[in-house]
């Protein structure tokens, strides 16, 4: 973005707790904070005029019940299945609704990295379909499916995301891997496609972007082709 008058950059900070222990520990009452505190920060999003969104992060029904028997609530491990669920489901509701409330605005996902099927173990955001979400995973620096990725029928593209210069704050540089690295270049990949044919909506975009990636034999994986997809959205008709 250095030097380029035309390009603004909107922070909507998402903190979590960095003890082993949740604190505060879950509750209803947390997660219907959580729902409400999701569609402030794309109605914040929305009055900003954001084109593109990157999320580097997401949780499951899993993730819950572990934070659930961290905390010892649940006497046995269905009760604390049955309340991660309901807890999840509330927030899911609420994120899958403050994204859909926002058709003009294009968010880009993590896939996660446990290798697994972001869709079969209700990874949110990456299991979430909407027509203006794109979940991306991850390849090494042979654009190989990177060994940590996850995957699914939501996942459409990769990018890479093994050993990837990152800054610390403060300005000091660590190469760090995973989807939460490969996920900012596909939105940074759409930043450009707008930027060439500011008409596209999501939909198109992921669908430029998706279509022009290096697609391997077996479909699993889909590298993007920047060049390729700005090429793409500059004779895309509108």
């Amino acid at each position: 973005m250095a030097g380029n008058p035309y390009a603004r950059l909107v922070i909507a900070r998402i903190e979590f707790d960095y003890h082993l222990l949740p604190d505060p520990s879950p509750s209803r009452e947390l997660a219907e904070k959580g729902a409400r505190a999701n569609r402030t920060y794309v109605n914040f999003m929305k009055r900003e005029g954001v084109r593109v969104v990157n999320m580097s992060w997401g949780g499951s029904v899993k993730d819950h019940e572990h934070q659930l028997e961290l905390c010892n609530i649940g006497k046995t491990p269905e009760e604390r299945k049955k309340i991660a669920r309901e807890y999840f489901e509330i927030e899911k509701k609420g994120l899958t609704e403050a994204i859909a409330s926002a058709p003009g605005i294009l968010f880009v996902t993590a896939a996660g990295n446990s290798n697994e099927d972001a869709s079969f173990v209700e990874n949110i955001p990456a299991g979430i379909v909407l027509p203006n979400l794109l979940a991306v995973g991850a390849v090494d620096k042979a654009g190989d499916e990177a060994s940590f990725t996850s995957y699914g029928p939501t996942v459409k593209v990769h990018a890479n995301g093994y050993q990837v210069e990152s800054l610390l704050p403060g300005g000091d540089k660590v190469a760090l891997s995973g989807t939460s690295m490969a996920s900012p270049q596909v939105a940074n990949l759409a930043a450009k496609i707008l930027a060439v044919n500011p008409k596209l909506r999501p939909p198109e975009v992921i669908d430029i972007i998706v279509k022009t990636a290096e697609k391997t034999a077996d479909g699993r994986r889909a590298l993007i082709e920047p060049a390729r997809a700005v090429a793409a959205a500059e004779r895309h008709a509108t």
